[in-house]
């Protein structure tokens, strides 16, 4: 009888041991997810515009998810911990959290911080794009000033049309060379310059450092002006903004500010036999050279034929008038080339040399006169 309930004790102490041992694995069995089977876990999704932010998901001790996702962001070296909006169903999407930034209580370093998260380098702004406008802008100041082509009006004065452009009426005469400015036809095409100076047409054979001479403007300034990279190829006919320039100054201009400039060219090429000046009791008027019978006689610059025929002392004369009280004198020709009223220009044959009227050999007497006085050639030929 004992025995049997020895047995019997023994034997619910083992039925207890293994009810107990099974409660036991069965915890066991949980947290270590052994048997395969699958937890019940919401899915979150984050909807991330520019840049990816790490996240924890934490469990509670038993092995199950947290309500709330935590986010560790590092902002200014410090980690904050930012709660997320949680999920009511599976697939729902999360938005982002707002982040803002507090002072750290502690200040841990990057080093020390639990976790980590990566910042992303903002590339500071092209600046490709403004120096190109830079470049634009500085193109536009070193541009050509324009020129404006104004066609008179009826009843339009110099004033009138100075007023619109808004520039002075000197400007408008010194950039048309304009000798009457009260004179003004309908029709007639005026040039109007952006800046006060005058407009100079560029002559065969010149050059700019023979315009900035004449002008008395540096070379840089008429380049700079013109927007002009090699000053030795201005060509012919080319027309230039000279600023601060009060008047034209034209090549081979005869006369500026009632002085007679050094533009006339040679009539013949030969010696001087002789000079301006006193000789043999009474003056000389002009500058003999010694050429051969039959030598062609040029005109010293253009003009018109006043006189052309035998003249005393002179011989066979030719007289042309180039404006402005200015006018040359050839003598002792053999023939003529001209006649009266012709016009000529420079370097054109207007007669053939010889030793006619008062005169021991062949040769050209050559004369200047301003205002019907005579004047030494030699002070104005090229």
């Amino acid at each position: 009888m004992r025995r049997r309930l020895i047995r019997g004790k023994g034997f619910v102490i083992l039925l207890f041991a293994v009810i107990f041992s099974f409660g036991v694995l069965g915890q066991v069995d949980t947290r270590m997810h052994i048997g395969g089977s699958d937890w019940d876990v919401d899915v979150v999704y984050i909807n991330v515009d520019e840049y990816v932010y790490s996240s924890l998901v934490s469990q509670d001790d038993f092995g199950q998810p947290s309500s709330s996702v935590q986010t560790l962001a590092a902002l200014d070296g410090a980690a904050q911990e930012v709660e997320n909006k949680t999920t009511k169903d599976a697939g729902t999407v999360a938005s982002l959290p707002e982040l803002t930034e507090q002072p750290a209580k502690d200040a841990t370093s990057r080093a020390d911080s639990p976790l980590q998260v990566a910042t992303p380098p903002v590339s500071a702004p092209p600046q490709v794009e403004e120096k190109k406008e830079e470049k634009k802008e500085e193109k536009k100041e070193e541009a050509k000033p324009p020129v404006f082509v104004h066609k008179v009006n009826p009843g339009e004065t110099l004033w009138d049309i100075a007023n619109a452009y808004g520039v002075s009426v000197d400007s408008i005469i010194s950039a048309n060379d304009l000798r009457n400015p009260n004179l003004l036809s309908v029709g007639q095409e005026l040039n109007i310059l952006s800046v006060q100076g005058v407009l100079h047409k560029v002559a065969t054979g010149e050059s700019l450092w023979e315009i900035s001479q004449r002008y008395q403007v540096p070379v840089d300034e008429i380049t700079r002006v013109n927007n002009i990279t090699d000053p030795s190829r201005i060509m012919p006919n080319m027309k230039l903004i000279i600023p601060g320039a009060t008047q034209l100054r034209p090549k081979d201009v005869l006369l500026v500010n009632g002085q007679l400039q050094k533009a006339f060219d040679w009539p013949v090429s030969g010696r001087i036999s002789s000079t301006f000046g006193p000789r043999w009791g009474r003056m000389h008027n002009g500058l003999d050279i010694a050429v051969n019978t039959g030598t062609a006689v040029r005109a010293a610059a253009d003009g018109k034929v006043t006189y052309a025929g035998w003249n005393g002392d002179y011989g066979i004369l030719v007289v042309i008038d180039h404006g402005n009280n200015v006018e040359t004198r050839y003598a002792h020709n053999s023939r003529l080339n001209v006649k009266v009223g012709q016009q000529v220009t420079r370097g054109q044959v207007v007669a053939y040399s010889g030793s006619t009227g008062n005169s021991t050999g062949p040769h050209v007497h050559f004369e200047i006169r301003y205002r019907g006085n005579p004047v030494n050639p030699q002070n104005y030929l090229k």
